[in-house]
């Protein structure tokens, strides 16, 4: 009995060990794959075919184990132009700006945030040639990324700036 019941437990801990990371990592959508654009929408500005990257880390930078997370994301939009690729550091808030020292204060200066909002992969970015965010010249794009209950998935883009009304519109991918 008591062997039946110690050889349950280590079942157990060698199924945990062996799963535990892979439904870790589960806690978020994984977006990796292609996919084709299932909406009607067109335009230049509106890829109709995404191929997605999203890399998951397992170990530290030791190569012990640990909870894994989805560390980046690359992307690889196709518009009737061509195809653009860009990369994202998921977790970061970065920026530039332009210009040299001492110029002028009304510089370019950019911005980008790439976080997790519970389900929703959220990507800022801008730019501004005034002192703060949304000062002088600004532009600003949000897209916010989520699967839908029938595993689509919803890109929700808006685009603000200082010369016009905000745009939103939901794009929805079906995967190939």
């Amino acid at each position: 009995m008591i062997e039946n019941a110690i050889r349950s437990a280590v079942i157990w801990v060698v199924f945990a060990a062996a799963f535990g990371g892979s439904l870790a990592a589960q806690d978020k959508p994984d977006f990796s794959g292609s996919w084709s654009l299932e909406s009607k929408v067109n335009g230049a500005d509106i890829p109709q075919a995404l191929s997605v990257t999203q890399t998951v880390v397992r170990t530290n930078v030791r190569g012990e184990p640990m909870t894994p997370f989805y560390k980046d994301l690359t992307v690889r939009r196709v518009f009737a132009s061509g195809p653009q690729v860009e990369a994202y550091v998921i977790g970061t808030l970065s920026g530039m700006v332009s210009g040299q020292v001492g110029g002028d204060l009304n510089r370019l200066r950019t911005h980008r945030r790439v976080a997790w909002e519970e389900q929703t992969l959220v990507i800022d970015s801008g730019s501004y040639t005034g002192a703060a965010p949304e000062t002088g010249d600004w532009t600003e794009r949000r897209e916010r990324w989520a699967l839908d209950s029938g595993g689509r998935l919803r890109v929700t883009v808006t685009t603000r700036s200082s010369g016009s009304v905000p745009i939103t519109i939901d794009l929805i991918y079906r995967r190939q």
